[in-house]
C-alpha cells in the first residue's frame, strides 16, 4: 500500500470530505476508485470513492458509507492508501518511498549520505541526504533531483550516482 494523501476535514454537512493530495498533479487521487482510509495501514478501511473532485484549492470527495458531517469528522487526521500495483510509474519515474532509504554517491566527494526524505520546490523535486553518524562533518544536503545531477538510480542497490557541479557546497547544512 502506498500513502497518497489524507483527511485534513469536511465540507459541508452531506459527509464531504477535504483531502490533501501527495499525487502529482494533485487531483491524480481522483483516479483511484477505492481508498483505504485509517490511522495506520493495517487498521484502514476500504471506501469506495463516489466523486472527487477539485474545488478551488482544494480537494473534496464523497466516499461510500460517509453520509453525513459527523461521520466525515471521524476521518480528519487519516491517512489514505492504495494498492502499491494501481499506481502507474512510468520509465524514468521514482515513487518518493522508494528513493528513501538510498545510498547516494558523488562522482568527486564519494559517498554524501543517505536520503531521509524528498521535498518539493515547484521546479524539481529536491532529494535531502543525511550524512552518515562517522562523516567528518554531520549535515544534509539538499540535491535537486534532475537529470542533469542525478545519474544512475539503482532501486535494488539502493543506490543513487549524482555529479554534482561546482558551488553545490551551498546546498549542504552542518549539524552540530
Amino acid at each position: 500500500m502506498l500513502e497518497v494523501g489524507r483527511v485534513t476535514g469536511t465540507h459541508g454537512l452531506n459527509g464531504v470530505i477535504q483531502v490533501y493530495s501527495h499525487t502529482r498533479p494533485a487531483i491524480g487521487i481522483a483516479g483511484y476508485s477505492y481508498w483505504w482510509i485509517g490511522e495506520e495501514r493495517h487498521v484502514s478501511r476500504r471506501f469506495q470513492v463516489i466523486r472527487c473532485w477539485q474545488h478551488g484549492k482544494r480537494i473534496l470527495a464523497r466516499l461510500s458509507g460517509i453520509d453525513a458531517v459527523e461521520d466525515a469528522e471521524g476521518l480528519r487526521g487519516w491517512r489514505i492508501w492504495v494498492p502499491r500495483e494501481n499506481v502507474p510509474v512510468g520509465n524514468d519515474e521514482y515513487l518518493w518511498c522508494d528513493l528513501i532509504g538510498c545510498s547516494v554517491v558523488d562522482a568527486e566527494r564519494g559517498h554524501l549520505g543517505t536520503v531521509v526524505r524528498l521535498e518539493e520546490y515547484g521546479a524539481q523535486d529536491i532529494l535531502i541526504v543525511r550524512t552518515q553518524p562517522d562523516a567528518g562533518e554531520q549535515g544534509e544536503w539538499m540535491i535537486p533531483f534532475t537529470r542533469q545531477i542525478v545519474g544512475r538510480v539503482d532501486l535494488a542497490a539502493k543506490c543513487i550516482d549524482v555529479n554534482l557541479p561546482p558551488g553545490m557546497e551551498a546546498c549542504f547544512t552542518s549539524r552540530f
